[in-house]
């Protein structure tokens, strides 16, 4: 058959397709591999394809064939496409969407000659129909080729702009339905804290006389506020991270300090539900690494309170942190699994979690306040940090959650990636009385890191007989051996035997407040909370044995740098005012107040040098704001006046906003609500 006679036959097929089509006969798109196999043959080649990419824009599979050697063969084919690959194919395109390039992403089995008919839509490839002549890879395609796969192009790019829609309509459906819920849920969750305040402070002004009453009443408005407020920052989160306007800011952190507070926040959870909360470490010698320490906190508080809002009460909740091999060069890798044995969720939402506005809607799951937000925001921060997380539950059961995370070494504390020893301990031997073998590993390891040597035992029987026969120069001991023996009759026991020069360290899992006493008459010389991290044991064990630690030392003159130096305050809200003249002057700070940034200008350009020693500077002020009063502070001639430190505080709250005051001029920036502890810490900073 000629070409003639080959186009005449397509043509004859596309006409009964589209009358088809016009008419009703029936469903058109049924005739597709006809119409494709019509065009192969027109073509004299042995392939002819549709291609539609993916919503998510990375991969494209084949709809459609006709092949040769069989339809089968092909049908369903799936090949990974970037973004980048679709853009160079559209830039080889001719003035009717025609292209002969080599499609890359269909691998080195497809580098036949190949023309292909690209559906564009508003600048994304949305898909192909193309030919590939599978016995001449050097064809040349001619006008009347090209015109052919144009004709049958067209068609099927309806199709694929017509699912394209659909998929787009459908998922805005979702989104809109999704919202929908969350709005209700979110009025639900807001008016709930709402209703608690409001109650509560009722309650706190009717009953004044009565100062314990009132103080339990502040305390649960303390509590509600904070979930609220928690509420509100969970919508601008995530609204932030699908805006792509979410951004780490790495510092200088310690990983056991970050641990511990996290510990102590979720500590009174879990024990007013009356759950076994353990914290423990397994082999994590490198704790001083580069960290966004709000994120960290806000992926790790999320997934363990998760695990203590979902566990039934008297349950279990363990969190085991492990430093394990990094591929990264001056990175250390960390694994976090944190387990349970709560209610655990269904597989169906197990695959979900991690969207927005998801929530498993049982009864269980009900009763506990959220918006369905905080996975998706943990999701998309741990992406942020490049770390990876996975989710094992079984409802009923309970569930294992996995993060890893890699994270940069502060270098100038690791000497070639190596802890530094403690010379007071190196070749001294430590003997470890403890109740389990994580615990002791981890221990070994800290001490042997220090330098010290060690053994170890898990019977308490077995460490009186070593003691009697071995000398020791530090004992470490669990608060509980096992079942029969605690960790107080231990230690007085060994005092009998070793006398009361060797220190004796004891193990906690949590809280010893109340315990101290009878711990210390019983012959303890400090206590180690777990989870346990090498600079903590290294302060304890330095602590014991009085070795002197500046760190300490300067921190401690630190607390009376406040005591008589002048802030000046520049304020409009007359809330804010009393909340922070109050704080400051009860922190020992001479306060002076300016309503608005011209007035903190004025006052500052009215005294002499050096007159304030710091300026907390709110943004939006009338008349003139924060950062235009920082400017005319800067701009200013005098020494003491020009370089006074100033500090933004502010609910503009965002990256952006952090980093528009530190541009202006402004030396930190602290977002509200004010966190005093924070507050306390970028003051002394500044005063040094």
């Amino acid at each position: 058959m000629g070409v003639a006679e080959r186009v005449s036959a397509l043509d004859t097929c596309l006409k009964e397709y589209l009358w088809r089509f016009t008419e009703g006969k029936d469903n058109a798109e049924s005739h597709n591999r006809e119409l494709l196999k019509a065009l192969r043959e027109s073509m004299d080649c042995g392939l002819a394809f549709v291609m539609t990419r993916n919503s998510a824009g990375d991969s494209i599979s084949v709809a459609e064939v006709s092949f040769e050697a069989g339809d089968d063969k092909l049908s369903g084919a799936k090949f990974e496409v970037d973004s980048q690959e679709a853009k160079n194919l559209i830039q080889v395109l001719d003035e009717n969407s025609i292209g002969t390039e080599g499609l890359s992403f269909l691998g080195e089995n497809f580098n036949n000659s190949v023309l292909y008919y690209a559906v564009v839509v508003m600048d994304e490839l949305w898909g192909l129909v193309g030919v590939m002549d599978i016995h001449n890879t050097n064809r040349i395609w001619s006008d009347e080729d090209k015109n052919s796969l144009s004709k049958v192009g067209k068609i099927f790019a309806l199709q694929i702009e017509n699912v394209h829609l659909k998929d787009a309509l459908l998922r805005t459906e979702n989104a809109n339905k999704a919202k929908q819920q969350f709005l209700s849920d979110m009025s639900h969750d807001i008016r709930t804290p709402m209703n608690a305040i409001i109650g509560f402070a009722t309650l706190a002004g009717s009953h004044l006389q009565e100062l314990e009453r009132v103080q339990a009443y502040l305390d649960k408005i303390t509590a509600s506020s904070k979930h609220l407020l928690s509420l509100f920052n969970d919508v601008l989160d995530i609204t932030r991270i699908e805006d792509g306007r979410v951004h780490l800011e790495e510092l200088p952190q310690s990983l056991g300090d970050m641990m511990h507070d996290i510990k102590n926040i979720i500590q009174d959870q879990a024990a007013a539900k009356e759950i076994n909360f353990l914290m423990e470490t397994a082999g994590v010698v490198h704790e001083r690494i580069f960290c966004d320490r709000l994120r960290f906190n806000q992926v790790l508080l999320n997934l363990i309170s998760n695990a203590v809002k979902y566990t039934n009460q008297g349950g279990d909740v363990t969190v085991t942190i492990s430093e394990v091999p990094s591929s990264k060069e001056g990175h250390v890798s960390i694994d976090f699994e944190i387990r349970d044995n709560g209610i655990g969720m269904s597989p169906e939402f197990v695959d979900h979690i991690f969207e927005p506005f998801e929530r498993e809607n049982n009864a269980a799951s009900n009763v506990v306040q959220g918006t369905g937000l905080g996975m998706a925001i943990t999701k998309n921060i741990i992406d942020l940090m490049g770390g990876d997380i996975v989710i094992n539950s079984t409802q009923g059961e309970g569930t294992q959650v996995l993060l890893h995370l890699d994270m940069k070494l502060q270098s100038d504390v690791y000497v070639d990636g190596e802890v530094e020893q403690l010379p007071e301990v190196v070749g001294k031997r430590a003997l470890i009385i403890v109740d389990s073998d994580d615990t002791c590993n981890s221990l070994m390891g800290i001490l042997e890191k220090l330098g010290s040597k060690t053994e170890f035992t898990l019977s308490a029987d077995k460490a009186l007989v070593l003691a009697e026969r071995e000398k020791y120069d530090a004992y470490f001991i669990s608060w509980r051996i096992d079942d029969k023996v605690g960790g107080l009759e231990v230690v007085k026991k060994l005092r009998q035997l070793v006398g009361n020069d060797v220190p004796m360290f004891l193990l906690t899992d949590g809280m010893y407040s109340g315990v101290e006493e009878a711990a210390y008459s019983s012959g303890v010389s400090a206590f180690i909370e777990k989870p346990l991290f090498l600079s903590d044991v290294k302060k304890i064990i330095k602590s014991a044995m009085n070795i002197h630690d500046t760190e300490t030392e300067e921190r401690s003159i630190a607390q009376e740098e406040f005591m008589g130096r002048r802030i000046l305050l520049a304020e409009d809200n007359k809330m804010n005012q009393e909340i922070a003249i109050t704080i400051l002057e009860e922190a020992g700070f001479f306060v002076d107040l300016a309503e608005n940034g011209e007035m903190a200008v004025t006052k500052v350009t009215n005294h002499p040098p050096k007159h304030y020693d710091i300026i907390l500077m709110d943004i939006q002020m009338p008349i003139m704001d924060g950062y235009e009063a920082t400017r005319q502070i800067r701009a200013m001639e005098e020494e003491g006046k020009k370089d006074v430190p100033i500090i933004a505080m502010t609910a503009d709250a965002f990256f952006e906003d952090r980093q528009a005051a530190l541009a202006c001029g402004m030396n930190e920036h602290l977002a509200k609500p004010v966190d005093v502890e924070r507050l306390f810490a970028i003051l002394k900073s500044l005063l040094v």
